[in-house]
């Protein structure tokens, strides 16, 4: 894990022109996702895709986001056709702290949305992100990776779907990202994905962590652990920083910040 806390990057003032730049984020209309966002138009990038249109609340965001990841999906393969380029991909979007649930595709709803469709998503987009010079991969992870439970081992489906509990159920999708994005890097490398060479097939692959930030996926807790967790969300959102000021401050240096380059930060975990 690499901090920011010695970094002195202000996305207000570091982050460079990004003209002709091309972006795609997921989630990026509300919270981290819509900080992220707001700040690369203010560098006058070419365009940026959002593969999601909300954010959505408590009891509806399970189905709803894994139904807009199917949409999400699709907009990816197309985008996959039609970019001659891509600059960056920011996987945002995602479940935070809720109940166990099983998608259409009978699969725990938190692994299917932060891990399977990020990856699918992920690989989509690849050839593209590979042709492009010094591109980029976003992963928003989190520090609660580390508590995943001990006894992990992503095995089998019958794992996967065993209920462990709203918070482990996140944790261990957090986990997971991380594993993906060390093993995608792996792979490239290794040449799994076609040649890599000085200014082709290998983009900038780093995680983040956005630190306590105030999003609407505390509300997802509420669900999970009812009055106990109304009490504890009610008590803790005061204290958690603003989305826009403060938890988009990693993911916008993994995606636009020349340090990247310059200090050949690869396969890193960036925290607030």
């Amino acid at each position: 894990m690499v901090s920011l806390t010695d970094n002195k990057f202000d996305p207000n003032t570091d982050i460079p022109d990004l003209s002709g730049k091309i972006y795609v984020v997921t989630g990026g209309s509300a919270g981290i996702g819509f900080g992220i966002v707001a700040h690369l138009l203010q560098h006058n990038p070419e365009k940026i895709y959002l593969l999601s249109n909300k954010e959505v609340h408590a009891e509806e965001a399970q189905e709803e986001l894994a139904k807009k990841w199917g949409d999400a999906n699709k907009t990816a393969r197309n985008l996959a056709k039609e970019l001659t380029r891509l600059d960056g991909l920011v996987c945002n979007a995602g479940l935070g702290v809720g109940p166990y649930n099983e998608s259409e595709d009978k699969l725990d709803t938190h692994m299917q949305v932060n891990v399977f469709a990020q990856a699918h998503i992920i690989l989509t987009l690849l050839p593209v992100l590979q042709k492009t010079k010094d591109s980029r991969i976003v992963s928003q992870s989190s520090d609660l990776h580390r508590a995943a439970p001990s006894s992990t081992k992503f095995e089998s489906v019958e794992e996967i779907n065993t209920d462990i509990g709203a918070t482990f159920l996140y944790n261990r999708t957090k986990l997971a990202q991380i594993l993906f994005s060390h093993q995608l890097l792996k792979r490239i490398k290794a040449g799994r994905f076609g040649t890599v060479t000085d200014t082709e097939g290998l983009p900038w692959i780093n995680s983040t962590h956005p630190g306590g930030i105030k999003t609407d996926q505390q509300f997802q807790a509420e669900e999970a652990y009812g009055t106990i967790g109304k009490i504890g969300v009610r008590a803790v959102r005061p204290l958690l920083g603003d989305p826009v000021d403060k938890g988009c401050r990693p993911a916008l240096f993994a995606t636009a910040s020349p340090d990247i380059v310059t200090e050949q930060i690869q396969g890193s975990i960036y925290r607030t």
